[in-house]
């Protein structure tokens, strides 16, 4: 099913604007200045403060973007960021990271793993005093559960989003009592403290209809500092309250107040007090609303943020399944000025380099963009013609043999301004190689469900934001498919609906090294496989740039970590 191409026509001014923005204030952006103050960012930044400073009790309303219904995460549908802010407040999770990255077990629930020598076998001990909210006890038996749907082993309609790392295990090994567990695999998988976060309850991995409605707009079963979850669909406000069985350190927070609120209108929102805390980000006109207030009762945090910003080309349209037409969209869109337009408002550093696997931060990062990263409209034009998309002397958009034209459909949210410019400043750019590109505004929480997850869509911007430290997490989003083949393909989490077997062996032989050099060089190859498929094309990295009340501590840019600790997040005591 394909959406219907609606002309959207924005007013010239608008991009005028924009266009004028992109130098940051009309200063020339110097790249390697801009290099050296993205290294000079701190890997996070949370407004850090001990818990014995904070007071107990309090609300947070914490912003989201989108009031989001799925909230399994091993659903196609569920796999949002969204999703992992609430689920990381109310269910299990095996394993945090530190700002660099290095994993550990959380102990509420794993009391320890341990790794044999021949990297083959993982062993768990899980921590008996681990409940469910119905007071069944969290045990092996959840884990084996999870593993077996999320593999891809099960039968049935499980709608799986990936299989990542959960298909690389061979075999699960019952421990000596229902707490312990191990897992066995044929080769060394290097990822392996990425499993089981979040956890479900075994009963609603193990039954289909359990696993496409139990989590459906409810938590029905939680195991976190904070549970008892409501959703208002009047207000779009998720509420979760502090759980008073939880085992662990008590939560600060009496709950946590998540509210979907349209992007433009975060900033406005804060600065009326009806919200604590959001990601700013490039929302230039948020950042010109509130600059004044930093350090006077707000505060803005600076670090690498673990996400990057793109346009994702839809590999499986019938328009762009040829890869010379979508090397020809990224030679002909000039993504250092949709990153100046974004980034240049708010005076972050903006070094032209994306990498789809690895941040900035982390050890082995590189740009793989080559030429494809480049600005060359007329070697775009080359391609298609080599596609067999000509222009026909006095015509403006490109045709087949057919007679068909070259026209793509752009989605872009309708409650993001940053966004709509983004279509509008590419349908631009791309007409100049002549390739029609229809905008539509779309509604922002339809974005995702019902164009950009369904394939009914040709280009789009948005973010990937990672959920643990490792590369090889991303295969799912560039890898695949998750089952079947040629039209029965299920593509999962790869919104592309396109991927390589070169692709998806690199990813496979990532996922098992251990040896930190040859981990980054897979890395960048795979990286640089995905930039000659293109698809996706990368704009910049995303800018680690959160708004908070200034007394709202251990909140804010957690960057590779992944996670907040959320029983630590409170009020500063007065």
């Amino acid at each position: 099913m394909r959406i219907g191409k609606v002309r959207y026509l924005a007013p010239v001014a608008a991009l005028v604007m924009v266009a004028s923005a992109c130098g940051g204030g009309g200063e020339e952006n110097d790249p390697e200045q801009a290099q050296e103050e993205l290294a000079a960012l701190p890997a996070q930044d949370l407004n850090a403060a001990p818990r014995e400073d904070l007071q107990d009790g309090g609300d947070f309303v914490w912003a989201l973007t989108n009031y989001d219904e799925q909230h399994n995460m091993a659903h196609t549908q569920g796999n949002m960021a969204n999703v992992r802010r609430v689920a990381g407040a109310v269910m299990p999770r095996a394993f945090r990271w530190d700002a660099e990255g290095l994993p550990e077990p959380i102990t509420d629930y794993v009391l320890d793993a341990q790794v044999s020598d021949d990297g083959l076998e993982v062993s768990y001990e899980l921590n008996p005093d681990a409940v469910w909210s119905d007071g069944e006890p969290i045990t092996s038996a959840d884990y084996e559960a999870q593993y077996l749907t999320w593999s891809g082993q099960r039968d049935g309609d499980f709608e799986l989003g990936g299989t990542t790392g959960y298909d690389l295990v061979e075999e699960f090994v019952e421990g000596d009592d229902e707490y312990s567990f191990t897992l066995v695999y044929s080769e060394p998988y290097a990822e392996w403290p990425s499993l089981f976060s979040p956890l479900y309850p075994a009963e609603y991995m193990e039954d289909e209809e359990l696993f496409e409605e139990g989590y459906f707009k409810a938590y029905p079963v939680t195991a976190g500092p904070f549970g008892d979850v409501e959703f208002d669909d009047t207000t779009e406000r998720i509420i979760v309250h502090r759980d008073e069985d939880w085992w662990g350190e008590p939560a600060k927070l009496d709950r946590i107040i998540f509210d979907a609120l349209a992007i433009d209108g975060q900033a406005t929102a804060f600065d009326n007090g009806e919200i604590d805390g959001f990601y700013l980000g490039y929302d230039a006109a948020g950042y010109q609303l509130l600059q004044e207030r930093e350090g006077n009762g707000a505060y803005f945090t600076r670090a690498v943020n673990h996400g990057h910003r793109f346009v994702s080309v839809n590999a499986g349209s019938p328009e762009l399944e040829d890869v010379r037409v979508r090397q020809a969209l990224a030679l002909g869109l000039n993504t250092d000025t949709l990153a100046e337009a974004a980034l240049g408002p708010i005076n972050w550093p903006i070094t032209g380099q994306v990498n789809r696997l690895l941040r900035s931060s982390q050890y082995g990062f590189e740009d793989n963009s080559g030429e494809l990263g480049g600005y060359d409209p007329e070697r775009a034009r080359e391609l298609l013609d080599e596609a067999g998309w000509t222009l026909e002397e006095g015509a403006e958009f490109r045709t087949n043999e057919d007679g068909d034209t070259l026209t793509l459909t752009w989605v872009a949210s309708d409650d993001f301004t940053l966004a709509q410019n983004e279509a509008d400043i590419g349908r631009e750019m791309l007409a100049e190689i002549g390739v029609e590109v229809d905008v539509q505004q779309v509604p922002g929480n339809a974005l995702f469900s019902e164009y950009v997850i369904p394939g009914n869509y040709e280009l789009a911007t948005f973010v990937y934001v990672g959920s643990n430290p490792y590369a090889g997490d991303s295969a799912g989003n560039y890898g695949g498919p998750v089952s079947g083949e040629g039209e029965d393909a299920e593509w999962g989490n790869n919104l592309s609906f396109h991927s390589t077997q070169e692709i998806n062996d690199k990813f496979a032989e990532l996922q098992a090294e251990t040896d930190p050099d040859r981990y980054a060089e897979l890395a960048n190859e795979i990286d640089a496989l995905i930039w000659d498929e293109v698809l996706t094309i990368p704009m910049f990295e995303r800018p680690g740039l959160w708004v908070m009340d200034e007394n709202l501590r251990n909140w804010g840019e957690y960057g590779v970590a992944s996670d907040y600790v959320y029983e630590d997040i409170g009020w500063l005591a007065e």
